[in-house]
């Protein structure tokens, strides 16, 4: 069928049709993206320990390593000026990876004061999850968790869930906010 042969009856339909199919696609794109930061968000909070303990023990100046570590790096590359791309790249994880547990800690305390205000038993439960789980220095299982808070095992996993999604807009800004 030509142009000419759609009448304008036809022509709003499928005008109709594209628009609907564009906003059904548009909404999926925004779950998807939601979707990703939740687990990003979770993601972050399972690393977190291994992270920090990665930052406070990176090794990326010079003075903090011996002359030996720059011989491996030659004989692994066979150049000696590669050595300082390498540490430099190294340098630069570690600068991202603290800057990313500063970020978390700060997400997390944010989090902790908004719980607080709420004043709501059930938000300063989550607020302790999360921290136990994830963030303490002495790891809670979901067990021991369930068995302080005086509730089901379950209900430490919908409480790790329903956090994930109060961190994640505290983390990402606002991408990590999104309308379902």
């Amino acid at each position: 069928m030509s142009k000419s042969q759609l009448s304008e009856e036809q022509m709003k339909e499928i005008v109709a049709l594209v628009i609907e199919t564009y906003r059904k696609e548009q909404e999926t794109q925004r779950k998807k993206a939601f979707d990703r930061r939740l687990h990003n968000t979770r993601l972050l909070l399972i690393n977190y320990r291994g992270l920090l303990a990665n930052s406070e023990r990176s090794v990326y100046e010079a003075l903090q390593c011996d002359e030996d570590v720059y011989d491996i790096l030659s004989l692994m590359t066979g150049k000696a000026s590669e050595n300082e791309v390498y540490v430099e790249s190294i340098k630069r994880s570690a600068a991202k990876t603290a800057l990313i547990i500063e970020h978390i800690k700060r997400a997390v305390a944010d989090y902790g004061e908004f719980c607080k205000r709420t004043g709501k038993e059930e938000e300063l439960r989550r607020w302790r999850t999360i921290k136990r789980l994830y963030i303490d220095d002495e790891a809670w299982t979901a067990e021991q968790i369930a068995e302080n808070e005086h509730i089901d095992v379950s209900t430490v996993y919908k409480d790790v869930k329903a956090a994930q999604k109060r961190l994640a807009p505290r983390i990402f800004g606002i991408d990590g906010v999104f309308f379902r």
